[in-house]
């Protein structure tokens, strides 16, 4: 956003930059907002909008050589700034973006129409301010674990530190063909995130083996270059687990770089976040696992509050509490659902309409039944194992990564290896195909 008073802060604080949460308290600030003011009106949490102030005004104060608050940021600002530019609006400018787009990507952080979630979230925020901390987030599709991760490195980069996201889903399938290829191709990918040339020949040893030789890469090249904490984001790690044989050798490494930091102060800037879409169903031992280690977040569907909430940021205020209940209740609380709801019923289309047709060749979610339908008649194994749910009325027993996949997709809720099917809307679509 442009404000000359974000222009004169950014020119004090340069080379750096203000990230957009911190434009938003600094200016909020200056209105003589309070934090929970700001936190109604964004959105963002409440813990989260405090310690990103705290950290901006521990910032200025040390740029300025005197003590910096919320409560005397404007006469601070009157000192340094034209007042003629102090006396200009601020609320135009911050205004967030208000343009309801059809919703196909995760949220931006600049969107009004994120939901808080839990406290689950803020815990998040202050996990990777940890020394070696590691995060596992899981959930199954479309519930919003990217959007929670932009997030997550907004808070990150707020806080000097320095994000690194990779998708194995980019990555080609050569890579995931033998180990030394994947170490290799995740540490030329670090070093390029951090702004490094890769030199892994110097560090890459083959009688010490591809293991030991990606530490020694991390330890005193990585780790050494980058003056700063880095967060290590493997955002969908799930493509992992269709290689066993290689996730046996990569997943013990996360464990080992996060035990890593309580015997050598260096590991400590190393932070992981691993996202991944399904429970594990590679064999490791107890004490190789990163999944029983860290701090794990497990993403719910939205109940009727956080939908209630959801539907006030697109404006649906004719909603009756009946019809906001019905709604959740067809697609199981989940979110990419419900705004795709709250997108045709702010374009007029009738609530009537909607639930009639959801879970027909003519209704809003056609292209995700029809998504979901394709990638079954790929495997009949799941083909066969979602008829069993759908036509049991009980819990039905399902072969345990048979449970794993048709959660990933969303399809069923899982206790153990028993499954239901997830929501109304599934069992009302495929229960005529199956």
């Amino acid at each position: 956003m442009y404000h000359p008073i974000i222009t004169k802060v950014n020119d004090l604080i340069a080379p750096d930059r203000l990230s957009y949460i911190q434009e938003l308290v600094l200016l909020r600030s200056y209105e003589g907002k309070r934090y929970q003011e700001i936190e109604t009106e964004s959105g963002y949490d409440y813990d989260y909008i405090k310690e990103v102030g705290f950290q901006l005004w521990k910032a200025l104060s040390q740029i300025l050589g005197c003590k910096v608050g919320k409560k005397n940021i404007r006469l601070v600002l009157a000192e340094i700034a034209d007042p003629i530019l102090l006396d200009l609006p601020v609320a135009a400018p911050f205004s967030r973006s208000t343009t309801i787009e059809f919703p196909s990507s995760p949220l931006s952080i600049e969107s009004s129409f994120y939901v808080q979630r839990s406290a689950l979230e803020s815990l998040a925020y202050r996990e990777i301010l940890k020394p070696g901390g590691l995060l596992r987030i899981k959930a199954p599709r479309q519930m919003g674990k990217t959007s929670l991760v932009l997030r997550i490195i907004a808070h990150a980069q707020s806080q000097g530190l320095l994000p690194v996201l990779l998708d194995l889903q980019s990555a080609d399938r050569r890579v995931f063909e033998n180990l030394n290829d994947f170490l290799r191709w995740l540490c030329i990918h670090i070093s390029r995130q951090a702004n490094l040339e890769p030199q892994l020949d110097e560090y890459w040893d083959k009688e010490s083996g591809s293991k030991i030789s990606c530490n020694l890469y991390f330890q005193m090249f990585l780790l050494e270059q980058v003056k700063r904490p880095i967060v290590l984001i493997f955002d969908e790690i799930t493509p992992l687990f269709e290689y066993p044989e290689l996730a046996k050798d990569v997943l013990p490494l996360f464990r080992i770089w996060h035990e890593l930091a309580a015997q050598q102060t260096s590991w400590q800037n190393l932070r992981l976040i691993v996202v991944h879409n399904i429970e594990i169903y590679v064999p490791l031992k107890v004490n190789q696992s990163p999944f029983n280690v860290g701090f794990p977040i497990e993403l719910d569907p939205f109940n009727l509050e956080q939908a209630s909430q959801l539907a006030q940021h697109y404006q649906l205020d004719t909603i009756s509490e009946s019809e906001l209940q019905e709604l959740n209740h067809l697609v199981g609380g989940n979110p990419y659902h419900l705004q795709l709801a709250f997108y045709w019923l702010r374009n007029n289309l009738p609530m009537e309409q909607l639930l009639r047709e959801a879970a027909t060749e003519s209704g809003i979610y056609r292209q995700d039944l029809h998504r979901q339908w394709d990638r079954l008649q790929q495997s009949p194994s799941l083909l066969y194992s979602l008829r069993e749910v759908i036509s049991n009325t009980d819990l039905t027993t399902l072969e345990i990564i048979t449970a794993y996949r048709l959660e990933s997709l969303g399809l069923i809720k899982r206790t153990g290896n028993q499954a239901t099917i997830s929501c109304p809307l599934y069992k009302l679509y495929f229960e005529d195909r199956l």
